[in-house]
């Protein structure tokens, strides 16, 4: 999470009264009545890990096999394609390398593709229901707290984006000069949706949204009352694995810690635009009219903004984050007979949530495909 703010008390879910606009903030994603109270560390996490994490990856699977199916059907049932295709078939058979490489085919294939992307997002989307049944579409994208005098704070979210941004561009300049290029396996998953004005605008909002609506809304908030920075830090990990590829899960990852800081501060609305923001960043960037410095500049201003920030608040920053730990509760452990009963406290939810067999073993395999998929540049 973006440090260099106040420290706030620790929050509470269920707030009777809703604060200030520029009072100390101690309640949940917002004023919401809807989330549970806050409960200490307990099997119980083990088993909201492992409902979260198995839902993940079921509509990661869906997402991909039906996404890639719808693309490869509506690719081939193009007009200008089965021309194609019935004109291998006049010399013996279909030769399907050559199918594949006809410019006909690569036209057609950057549509179908989008079209299959967003269908595939979409019936992911439906898994989360399980999750968090109606509120999905109601509490969690409408609840809201008032910037008030906060607006520094959103402002230091959006610094600290692009900073990340700076610092992925100089790993990457850096593993560049061993002869091997991480961000080509970006370019080849991208570049046949945005290669239309309709693929820019889904991968600037659409795709977005559903993600947010995923991550920020339905998984963060499932994991909430275990602990805010367990939720934020486990939707974030979950975040990176789901692009299937390191180039960008690294970066996924500390975007999602910022995304989850906004979501969680402000509102899914505001993390949304952020999200929207850092994507069409992306997206105006990699226009060919677009000066080579402009790029730069921005991640080298944001970069300074964020060192600022973290010097000035230095003294704060462990404060902010101790404030989302988890209430810390005393646990009564066994003792023999006649002995005291000591006292322990009860493990954290990292200890016990990412210790589980489930997440443990989603995880370890996303990660295998994520690596695999490096392969492919």
């Amino acid at each position: 999470m973006p440090p260099g703010y106040p420290a706030y008390a620790a929050p509470t879910f269920a707030p009777s009264v809703a604060p200030a606009a520029d009072a100390p903030y101690s309640s949940s994603c917002a004023q919401s009545q809807d989330l549970p109270t806050p409960v200490a560390p307990s099997t119980g996490v083990r088993w909201a890990v492992t409902k979260t994490v198995l839902l993940f990856a079921t509509c990661v699977i869906v997402m991909q096999f039906l996404g890639s199916v719808v693309g490869i059907v509506l690719t081939f049932l193009n007009p200008a394609v089965m021309d194609v295709i019935r004109q291998s078939m006049t010399g013996g058979g279909p030769d399907v390398q050559a199918i594949m490489n006809d410019p006909s085919f690569q036209q057609a294939l950057g549509p179908a593709t989008l079209i299959g992307s967003i269908i595939g997002e979409a019936l992911g989307i439906c898994f989360f229901f399980i999750l968090r049944g109606k509120k999905l579409l109601t509490t969690d994208i409408t609840t809201t707290r008032p910037v008030g005098s906060r607006w520094g704070q959103l402002g230091a979210a959006v610094a600290l984006v692009f900073a990340i941004q700076l610092v992925l561009s100089l790993i990457n300049a850096l593993i560049g000069l061993t002869g091997y290029d991480p961000s080509k396996v970006q370019s080849t998953l991208l570049d046949p949706v945005l290669s239309s004005v309709w693929g820019m605008l889904a991968a600037v909002f659409l795709l977005p949204f559903f993600e947010e609506l995923i991550f920020r809304g339905a998984i963060m908030r499932h994991l909430l009352p275990y602990g805010v920075n367990f939720a934020i830090v486990t939707q974030a990990v979950l975040f990176g694995l789901w692009h299937l590829n390191l180039y960008q899960g690294i970066f996924a990852v500390p975007m999602g810690l910022i995304l989850g800081f906004v979501a969680y501060r402000f509102s899914l609305k505001w993390s949304f635009a952020l999200h929207a923001l850092n994507n069409g960043f992306a997206v105006v960037m990699g226009l060919s009219w677009m000066p080579g410095w402009v790029a730069p500049t921005i991640m080298v201003a944001a970069a300074l903004a964020t060192a600022a920030v973290l010097i000035l608040h230095r003294g704060r920053i462990k404060p902010f984050l101790a404030s989302g730990a988890p209430p810390q509760q005393p646990m009564l452990a066994w003792a023999p007979p006649g002995e005291a009963l000591p006292v322990s406290v009860q493990p954290s939810p990292f200890r016990l949530g990412w210790g589980s067999p489930g997440f443990i073993i989603v995880t370890a395999l996303m990660l295998v495909v994520c690596c695999l998929m490096m392969t492919i540049a």
